[in-house]
């Protein structure tokens, strides 16, 4: 571990835990590398803190501004996401930031699923509300736009479906008739997403990447969101679906919302957006599907999410 790296651990101790806090040991360890391919690094930290030994455990990545930035806002607006400190928080490119790991504590064979949906659902509309239409509080997003959504079906989900479509388990599993529906979901998604676009009432600042891995549970009680490299400006619909499997849920975040969005827009805005998502996460799941059988129960949810009416 570099010097700097046991720095801004204590920094973020001294910030976050207590300016007392001395530092008894450091133990760190790679626990693999993000999907940006950056190495994440997890410490395990045993402290003195009046008077009494504890441990408290985080993580540190190179980071890049947009994730910096966004996690440094929502965590003065009282948002669910970890506290975090970065080395060097206004360099352009990606630097070093250390991350409250937020799971550490948590027991995820003893969940209170329900209490915690809700949770999640209170937790995510306070982000939404509270940033919606304040683009200019966030000159470090870029918007979503329909370029934004061809880079990711061509660069995430193209490839991955061609070589399943050659796959003949995969055809077999499937069959014709539905890989030719989710063939024409795709061929129009680009061109139907653009409601989803223009409606700019619902644009605020969107995780844009909430998928389970990025939902973590805080000791049990509350619900976190992580990962905010993908972050955008865009409409709540583009995260709505992953987090909400069905509309009835979806109309429950909208109460939880708050926000006045009529019926006869909201349902169709979110059935566009949950085909495009559902393609755009069916990509790993679709090389995995046959080894792994939660990568088949997720894709199973992912296509449902394309064909579905």
């Amino acid at each position: 571990m570099e010097v700097n790296e046991v720095q801004l651990l204590e920094k973020t101790i001294q910030r976050y835990i207590s300016p007392d806090a001395g530092v008894i040991s450091i133990e760190s360890k790679s626990i693999g590398m993000g999907f940006q391919a950056v190495d994440l690094l997890r410490h395990r930290v045993k402290l003195h803190v009046n008077g009494e030994e504890t441990c408290v455990s985080f993580v540190t990545k190179k980071a890049t501004y947009i994730e910096r930035s966004t996690l440094s806002l929502l965590y003065s607006q009282a948002a669910n996401v970890p506290y975090s400190l970065s080395i060097d928080s206004h360099a352009a490119g990606r630097s070093l930031l250390c991350i409250q790991d937020v799971d550490d504590q948590t027991d995820y064979g003893n969940l209170d699923i329900p209490s915690l949906q809700m949770k999640e659902m209170q937790a995510l509309a306070h982000i939404h509300r509270t940033n919606m239409g304040n683009q200019t509080a966030l000159p470090w997003l870029s918007r979503v736009d329909q370029a934004h959504i061809s880079k990711m079906l061509n660069e995430r989900w193209r490839p991955s479906w061609e070589a399943a479509k050659e796959n003949k388990a995969f055809i077999e599993e499937y069959g014709v008739h539905l890989i030719a529906e989710i063939e024409d979901a795709a061929h129009h998604i680009v061109h139907d997403i653009g409601v989803v676009i223009q409606d700019e009432s619902t644009y605020t600042l969107i995780h844009n990447d909430l998928n389970p891995g990025n939902v973590l549970v805080h000791h049990n009680e509350d619900v976190y969101f992580i990962d905010w490299e993908e972050a955008r400006y865009g409409s709540l619909f583009f995260d709505i679906p992953l987090r909400c499997s069905s509309l009835k849920l979806a109309n429950e975040y909208r109460d939880q919302l708050g926000i006045e969005i009529p019926q006869s827009r909201y349902e169709p805005l979110f059935s566009i957006a949950s085909r495009y998502l559902g393609l755009r996460y069916m990509s790993w799941n679709l090389g995995a599907w046959q080894h792994n059988q939660q990568a088949k129960d997720d894709l199973k949810r992912y296509i449902e999410m394309v064909v579905s009416p």
